[in-house]
């Protein structure tokens, strides 16, 4: 049974007990679990229906949104302190190729739309195969070379509001996929 992500309410409880990663491994594993969700659909040889694929896009969307966001207000922040100069470099390096990824995905996106995945199955599920083995490769990087610096990291508040309005982006991608219905919108 998959766990469920950490709730702010989690951090209130006494009882609670987590190690200081533990929270961005759940999150990874989340992240995981929507791009092996992205994955199968993509090596499937018949193209899924479109609300099965719009479904899933926006599942790993939202994950991967609220991942950057975490590690824009929680991680990057941290690191930005921590008293070895070594890992302030990594975490800069790690920040900065964040947003060049991001710019792959965001493109990725933009140039496929529902209809140009109706019409181009196999290109498009070449191009998901792509941009989820990259995915693997950076996430297992941030395990491996990012999240261990945390260990030895000033403990801060989260910032309030990260520098990268991710969830903007999120509007862009719903209003693509067609999940809001104009009513919606308006609302």
């Amino acid at each position: 049974m998959a766990r469920r992500p950490f709730q702010a309410a989690d951090f209130k409880d006494p009882s609670f007990n987590v190690s200081k990663l533990d929270i961005f491994f759940a999150e990874h594993r989340n992240l995981r679990e929507r791009t092996a969700e992205m994955e199968a659909l993509a090596t499937q040889l018949e193209q899924p229906s479109i609300a099965q694929l719009n479904d899933a896009r926006w599942r790993f969307t939202r994950t991967l949104l609220r991942t950057l966001t975490m590690k824009e207000r929680i991680v990057y922040p941290r690191l930005r302190l921590h008293p070895d100069p070594k890992a302030r470099e990594i975490a800069r390096r790690f920040s900065e190729s964040t947003a060049v990824d991001y710019e792959r995905f965001a493109n990725h996106t933009k140039r496929f739309p529902p209809e140009t995945v109706i019409d181009h199955w196999p290109a498009y599920a070449a191009a998901v195969r792509l941009r989820t083995a990259e995915m693997h490769e950076r996430m297992d990087r941030e395990e491996r070379d990012l999240f261990p610096l945390l260990e030895n990291a000033p403990e801060i508040d989260a910032l309030p509001i990260p520098e990268k309005n991710w969830a903007a982006d999120g509007w862009r991608v719903r209003d693509m996929l067609g999940l809001d219905s104009p009513d919606d919108r308006v609302a």
